[in-house]
Parts: structure tokens; C-alpha cells; sequence
């Protein structure tokens, strides 16, 4: 009987009969936002040896607000403009939450098993531009990169990961910040319910 009513409310959410928590759409939207993300990892590093697609990882990353504005948009045309100002930031907080995750767990594995070499050669590449460097700030970083390769101070990948999935948290929940609220600025339309 549980499972049948279960199914029913499912049902309900896929045709629109019954609405969805913040909850469930940001879990929805973070686990899109957790793709794009890894994506735009996977593509940079490899613009690592094929600079032209630093275009693109650009262009990918200058598109995340407008996607999160679109999530938050959909969610308060949804509501008929009834969800509230903190209820849309709580929805953009946890998608980019969800989606920072993804990214932290995709970076880590790239890491630690399949490119384990990655951060030290990250770090040689930066040793090689800033030596190219006319400048004498572009020496001093080279040398500081150069100290840690010698030393082996090189952060973990489980360090590396997570404070990317902080910045992504904590970037994303400013984001939304003024996301919910232009959000709101524009009036839902008559027939919302087509969004």
C-alpha cells in the first residue's frame, strides 16, 4: 500500500499534479550542475596540451549563472510566485552544494587513480611558464613552485578536491544569494504553467 501511494506521488511530480521540495529540484539540478562541472574539469586539464580549450572551459564556466538562474526561475514559476526569498537561496545553496560534491568526487578519483602524476605536473608547468616570464614576480613564483616540487610539499588530491568543493559551495551560495532575488524581480507569467 505504501509503495502504491509511493508510486502515485511520483507519478504526481513527473505530470505536474503535485509540487516538489527545494530538496528534490536541488538534488535534480546538482546532479546536472555535478556533469557540467566535472566537464569543465575534464576540459581543463586538458587545455593543459591543447590551449584552444581554454575557450571553451571559459565559455562553460561564464554559462553556470544563467543555468542557476533558470533552476531558481523554473521553481518560482512553478509556485506561482509563492516560494519565498530564502526558500529559492536554500534551492541555489544545495544545487550548487550537490553539484560541488560530484565535482569533488570526480576530481579526487581523477587524482588519486587514474592521472596520480597530475598535481606535480601541474605544478612543473607552472615552474616553465613563470621562468618565461620577463618579470621579476613570474622568478619568484617559479622558485616557490620549483621549493615545493623539492620538498614534496605538494597538497594531497583529497585537498585539492575539497577546496574546490568549498569554493564551489561558497561561490555558489553568493551566487544565489542575488540569484533568488532577481528571481523575483519578474513577474510570473498568467499561464505558469508552462514555464
Amino acid at each position: 500500500m505504501e509503495s502504491n501511494n509511493r508510486n502515485d506521488r511520483q507519478a504526481g511530480n513527473r505530470s505536474g499534479n503535485a509540487p516538489r521540495s527545494i530538496y528534490e529540484r536541488a538534488a535534480n539540478d546538482g546532479a546536472w550542475f555535478g556533469l557540467w562541472f566535472t566537464a569543465i574539469f575534464g576540459l581543463s586539464v586538458a587545455s593543459m596540451h591543447v590551449p584552444l580549450l581554454n575557450i571553451l572551459v571559459l565559455t562553460m564556466a561564464l554559462l553556470v549563472p544563467f543555468g542557476a538562474y533558470r533552476f531558481l526561475r523554473r521553481t518560482y514559476v512553478e509556485s506561482h510566485g509563492l516560494v519565498t526569498y530564502s526558500a529559492l537561496w536554500m534551492q541555489g545553496i544545495l544545487t550548487f552544494a550537490a553539484g560541488s560534491l560530484i565535482l569533488c568526487a570526480a576530481a579526487f578519483i581523477f587524482m588519486r587513480w587514474i592521472y596520480p602524476d597530475f598535481i606535480m605536473d601541474t605544478l612543473r608547468l607552472g615552474v616553465e611558464f613563470y621562468r618565461n616570464e620577463s618579470t621579476g614576480t613570474g622568478a619568484e613564483l617559479a622558485a616557490e613552485f620549483q621549493t615545493i616540487i623539492d620538498r614534496g610539499l605538494a597538497p594531497s588530491p583529497f585537498t585539492i578536491a575539497m577546496v574546490w568543493m568549498w569554493l564551489g559551495l561558497f561561490s555558489g551560495s553568493v551566487l544565489s544569494m542575488f540569484l533568488a532575488g532577481a528571481v523575483r524581480l519578474v513577474k510570473v507569467p498568467l499561464d505558469s504553467g508552462r514555464s
